[in-house]
């Protein structure tokens, strides 16, 4: 049912999507998508955690064999189209979550109903997770440079962290969206970063 949910929400906006559609495109009644999932917010929740999980393993599997954080960053750079592409679908339901942030809060400021305002908050939480999971990555990789004397041991790693994943939203919502960005622009975005960062 995420599958189906990541591509309707994808598709169609998550607001524009019923549960009723989800549960029709799964083959299932919507009364066994309510065992599973209370409702649309649980089911983003789901795709935004698995996304998230996926896309951390994919970046620890990347950088795995070398020890070298420059090196790290530019593995995941260069593979970074690829893992888009792969997880399109995720990648534009959060991030047309992200664009509407705004949305989310009012919905959590006017709703009367406390559930309801309990299950949007939620759905900010797991983003703001999201993003707090990747910041620590790469703050891991930075500080990690930065204790072998390759970047500035001065720097607050969360800025070059927050270079780096504003560069990855970027990229992302771009190419999913209108037109893929050449690859070779990735990898000098990098090393442009990467130099700000020599110690």
């Amino acid at each position: 049912m995420i599958e189906v949910a990541t591509r309707l929400f994808a598709e169609r906006g998550y607001e524009s999507t019923t549960t009723k559609e989800i549960a029709r495109a799964a083959g299932v009644t919507e009364p066994i998508l309510y065992r599973h999932f209370a409702g649309k917010q649980e089911l983003f929740i789901a795709i935004v955690r698995e996304m998230s999980e996926q896309t951390l393993k994919h970046w620890r599997d990347l950088i795995a064999g070398t020890t070298d954080p420059a090196e790290q960053i530019r593995r995941i750079a260069a593979e970074f189209p690829a893992h888009i592409r792969k997880l399109a679908d995720a990648y534009r339901v959060i991030h047309g979550a992200l664009a509407t942030t705004g949305h989310w809060q009012n919905l959590i400021a006017n709703s009367k109903d406390a559930a309801e305002r309990s299950a949007n908050k939620e759905v900010l939480d797991v983003m703001r997770e999201h993003y707090a999971r990747i910041e620590r990555f790469f703050c891991g990789v930075v500080t990690q440079g930065q204790k072998a004397g390759v970047f500035h041991r001065k720097m607050d790693p969360r800025v070059p962290a927050w270079q780096l994943i504003n560069m990855g939203i970027g990229y992302a919502m771009v190419s999913l969206n209108l037109e893929e960005f050449e690859h070779r622009l990735i990898g000098q975005a990098v090393e442009f970063i990467l130099r700000g960062m020599k110690g």
